[in-house]
C-alpha cells in the first residue's frame, strides 16, 4: 500500500552537491513506495524575502491536508514548515550541515530521528542533544543518541566518470590552460566561502619564496571567482575582513594577488575533474566545518592530495596514508607568522618527489570506489525509514550512565599548555580548567554535579566544547552502516588528551 511522505529540502535536484544528495533521498524514498510529494526553497519566490506571502499559502495548504506518514527534511529544508504531528505521523531530518534553523531542531521531542553525512557529524549531533543540565540531571533531549542514524553519501563520479551531468557550471576558463602551457605548477581551493584565507595566503607565500629558492617552476592556487573578488575587496577596503598581516606580507614578497591566486567560475564537474587531474595538490584549510567532505574525496579520487587543517571531517574523510594531508599546529592556532611554513615545505617536497603521495592517492581512490557507492547510500537510508518504522527510541541508559568524553569537535589539544583547536573555537584552558578536564574525563555522570565539583567551571568545558557526554561503552546505539568507515577511530570524542599531538600529519 502506497505511504503518503512529504520531502522538504532546500536545494533543487542536481542544482549543487546538497542538491544530488537531496535527488538520491528523493529517488531512495519512492523506491520504498512513498506517495512523495517534494517541496523546495524557504522562500519561495524574491517577493516572500519581506513579506512572506507566499509561506502563508504555503502553510494553509499543507495544514487543509490529513497528516501523512512521513515528512523528511534536509537541514535548512526546516524553514519551509516546523515539524509536526499535524504535518505527519513520523518526522526524519538529515543534516548537510549544522547551520541551518538549529532552534527548530535541538532537542524538538517531535523529530523522531536524525541522519548525519559522516561519523564526526554524528558524534558531534549527538553531543549537542546530549548537552547535560547538571541541576535537573538531564541532557537537552533525553533521549540522545538513540535518536541519531548514520547516512553514507555516494559521489555522482562513482556512477559515472566525469559526474553528474544534471549538476550545473561552466567549461574550464582558457587562463588555466595559459597556466599549463607557461609552466606554472597549479593548486586548487575552489569550495566559495569555506577557506580560511589567510592561511591559505600564508602557505603560498611561503610557497612562492621556496619554489624560487629551489628554482622550481612558480605556483598558483586555483580559486572561485566569488572568493578572490572578496579577498580583493578586503585588501583595498579592510572589509568584509581586516587583513593587515596579508597585505604586508604581499607586499614585502613584492606579489599582487593574482599572483597567487587564479580566478574561476562555477565549474561543471566534467571541468572541475580536469581540473583536479591537473592540478599537482588542493588546499582545504578551512574556516568552517566539513559536514563530510564531497570535494576532498573527489580530488584524491582524481589523483590530487589534499592538504588541510582537518576541520570538520575533511579529518576523518579517509585513512592516514590515502591522500589527505592533515598538518595543523598551536603556532598556527595562535596566528605566529611562520605558522604555516612547514605545510609549504611539506607540498613543496611532495611536488619534487610526487612518488609517495601519488601512491597514497592511488590507494585513497580505490578504498573511496569500495565504500562511497550507491548501494551503501541506499542501504544506510532505508535503515534510517526501517529504525522509524520500528518506534525502538527509547533510551537505553540514564542520564547518570553517561560518560564525560573529550568532545568530537576537538582538533588538538596541548596537555602542558592548555592550547587548543576545535571545530567551535580556538582558545587556552586555565590551570584550574585543565585539572578538572583530567579529573571529569572517563567517569560517570552519576558521579559528577552533586556540589563536589565546581559546577560553573565544568559547565565551561561543555560549553566551550571541550568536554562532551557520550553513552557509556558497550550501550552505544546501533550504528548499521558503520562498517562503511571502518578507518573512523571512535572519534575524538573517545581520545584522551594525551593522545592528540601538537601537530598532526597524516
Amino acid at each position: 500500500m502506497s505511504r503518503k511522505a512529504y520531502l522538504f529540502v532546500e536545494a533543487e535536484p542536481f542544482q549543487s552537491a546538497s542538491g544530488a544528495i537531496n535527488a538520491w533521498v528523493e529517488e531512495e524514498l519512492r523506491a520504498l513506495g512513498h506517495e512523495l510529494e517534494r517541496h523546495n526553497h524557504y522562500r519561495p519566490n524574491a517577493g516572500d524575502t519581506g513579506i512572506p506571502l507566499a509561506n502563508a499559502r504555503r502553510l494553509l495548504t499543507l495544514r487543509s491536508r490529513p497528516p501523512a506518514d512521513l515528512a523528511v527534511f534536509c537541514d535548512l529544508g526546516l524553514g519551509i514548515h516546523p515539524p509536526s504531528r499535524e504535518l505527519a505521523r513520523r518526522t526524519f531530518v538529515f543534516f548537510h550541515g549544522l547551520h541551518g534553523q538549529p532552534t527548530l531542531w535541538l532537542g524538538n521531542p517531535l523529530i523522531d530521528l536524525y541522519g548525519t553525512l559522516s561519523p564526526y557529524l554524528h558524534d558531534t549531533l549527538s553531543s549537542l542533544l546530549m548537552t547535560p543540565d547538571w541541576r535537573q540531571r538531564r541532557c537537552l533531549d533525553p533521549r540522545g543518541a538513540q535518536v541519531v542514524g548514520s547516512l553514507v553519501p555516494t559521489l555522482p563520479c562513482l556512477e559515472a566518470a566525469e559526474g553528474d551531468a544534471r549538476l550545473p557550471g561552466g567549461e574550464l576558463p582558457e587562463s588555466v590552460q595559459e597556466a599549463l602551457d607557461r609552466g606554472e605548477v597549479l593548486g586548487h581551493a575552489i569550495q566559495p566561502t569555506k577557506a580560511n584565507w589567510l592561511a591559505v595566503c600564508s602557505i603560498l607565500l611561503h610557497l612562492r619564496a621556496l619554489t624560487r629558492e629551489h628554482g622550481h617552476p612558480p605556483v598558483r592556487l586555483v580559486v572561485a571567482a566569488q572568493d578572490f573578488a572578496l579577498i580583493q575587496h578586503a585588501l583595498r577596503y579592510g572589509y568584509p575582513f581586516p587583513v593587515p598581516a596579508l597585505a604586508a606580507a604581499l607586499q614585502s614578497a613584492e606579489a599582487g594577488l593574482e599572483d597567487l591566486l587564479l580566478p574561476v567560475p562555477h565549474l561543471k564537474q566534467p571541468a572541475l575533474f580536469r581540473l583536479f587531474r591537473e592540478a599537482r595538490f588542493g588546499l582545504a584549510y578551512n574556516a568552517s566545518p566539513e559536514p563530510f567532505g564531497m570535494y576532498v574525496l573527489e580530488s584524491v579520487l582524481n589523483g590530487c592530495p589534499i592538504y588541510t587543517n582537518g576541520a570538520g571531517n575533511n579529518r576523518h574523510a579517509l585513512p592516514p596514508g590515502h591522500g589527505i594531508i592533515v598538518r595543523e599546529s598551536g603556532e598556527m592556532a595562535a596566528g605566529a607568522p611562520n605558522a604555516y611554513a612547514t605545510v609549504a615545505a611539506r607540498i613543496l617536497q611532495d611536488l619534487l618527489a610526487p612518488g609517495p603521495v601519488r601512491e597514497e592517492c592511488q590507494r585513497g581512490a580505490a578504498l573511496i570506489r569500495r565504500t562511497f557507492t550507491r548501494e551503501a547510500f541506499s542501504a544506510s537510508l532505508r535503515a534510517c525509514v526501517d529504525r522509524l518504522e520500528s518506534d525502538t527510541t527509547t533510551p537505553h541508559w540514564s542520564f547518570d550512565e553517561l560518560v564525560v568524553r573529550l568532545s568530537p569537535l576537538v582538533r588538538r589539544l596541548d596537555e602542558a599548555s592548555g592550547a587548543f583547536s576545535s571545530d567551535y573555537v580556538n582558545a587556552r584552558l586555565s590551570p584550574e580548567e585543565r585539572d578538572l578536564m583530567n579529573e571529569l574525563l572517563g567517569r560517570p555522570a552519576g558521579q559528577l554535579g552533586h556540589g563536589e565539583t565546581d559546577l560553573a567551571r565544568m559547565e565551561g568545558l561543555f560549553d566551550k566544547g571541550v568536554l562532551s557526554l557520550a553513552p557509556p561503552a558497550g550501550a552505544e546505539p546501533p550504528r548499521p552502516t558503520w562498517g562503511a568507515w571502518s578507518w573512523y577511530p571512535p572519534g575524538s570524542a573517545f581520545l584522551e588528551p594525551s593522545l592528540l599531538k601538537d601537530t598532526v600529519t597524516r
